[in-house]
């Protein structure tokens, strides 16, 4: 067993992703679990994928619940304040030693692009929102749920249904039809155009905060499962943002672990690669 652990986890709409490391920031694990957004699923579903994806992350590392003293997770519906405290019950309950903290999926995602530096970053998921900091202020713009998240895979699928590329999902989960929309060559020219908008509307979440932040040539990156499946949204987003697009320093899980080991190690302690 190891004496102390720390843990990080990137919740989304659609996976998980969590990760242990020691205390000096040498990684340990990473898993990946099931969906965990509160606007999507039920509580007591979100509770049960997080008990199952700690337990595995923490089995892989080798350690035991009460050792882990520092968990910081980001979760695509933590701007909600219900939300936020939910969370911060529902590791609590299954880390009772840790120091837990809880903020959005766009805080760590920024976080571990920037390195924690001023910036700002659109996360384009099962959602989308931009999160920037600038001098001290922050901004946030986009992130308001199902069926309002312009450039999101949610926002996609729904484009594509409404242009007959797909039949409405039974369940509602409109994401889950973009992997399909990727793989059928008769929708390559229609999902072009939808990819062409959807970098605009990304870039627009880009300009709101950099807007809120007056800041003229802000330091922006994109990130997210959206951005990763698809080069030519990337290149359509920066075809309509008038900056260039800064590589990310890491990912989100990484500044998930970093948050955690803020709270819980010395200042000089080092983030290593997963």
């Amino acid at each position: 067993m190891m004496n102390q652990v720390v843990m990080g986890l990137d919740g989304g709409g659609t996976k998980t992703d969590l990760a242990v490391a020691t205390p000096a920031g040498a990684p340990l694990a990473r898993v990946r679990a099931g969906g965990s957004s509160l606007s999507r699923r039920p509580p007591a579903e979100v509770e049960a994928e997080l008990a199952a994806g700690i337990r595995a992350a923490l089995a892989a590392a080798g350690a035991a619940p009460d050792e882990c003293t520092a968990a910081a997770g980001g979760f695509a519906s933590a701007a909600d304040p219900a939300h936020r405290d939910a969370y911060s019950a529902m590791l609590q309950r299954q880390l009772p030693r840790a120091r837990v903290e809880v903020v959005t999926d766009a805080e760590i995602a920024w976080r571990g692009a920037t390195g924690g530096r001023d910036g700002i970053v659109v996360l384009a998921g099962t959602g989308s929102i931009a999160w920037g900091r600038y001098h001290g202020r922050t901004a946030r713009a986009g992130g308001l749920g199902p069926g309002r998240d312009g450039g999101s895979a949610d926002w996609l699928g729904r484009q594509a249904v409404a242009a007959a590329l797909a039949a409405a999902p039974a369940d509602g989960n409109y994401a889950a039809l973009v992997p399909g929309l990727a793989a059928a060559p008769a929708a390559a020219e229609r999902l072009a155009a939808l990819l062409a908008q959807a970098g605009r509307e990304l870039a627009a979440l880009l300009q709101a905060c950099a807007r809120q932040l007056a800041w003229a040539a802000p330091a922006a990156y994109a990130v997210g499962g959206l951005i990763e499946r698809f080069p030519a949204l990337r290149a359509a987003l920066q075809l309509a943002w008038p900056h260039p697009l800064l590589p990310p320093q890491a990912d989100a899980i990484a500044g998930a672990l970093a948050l955690a080991l803020a709270g819980a190690t010395p200042a000089t302690a080092r983030l290593e690669p997963l």
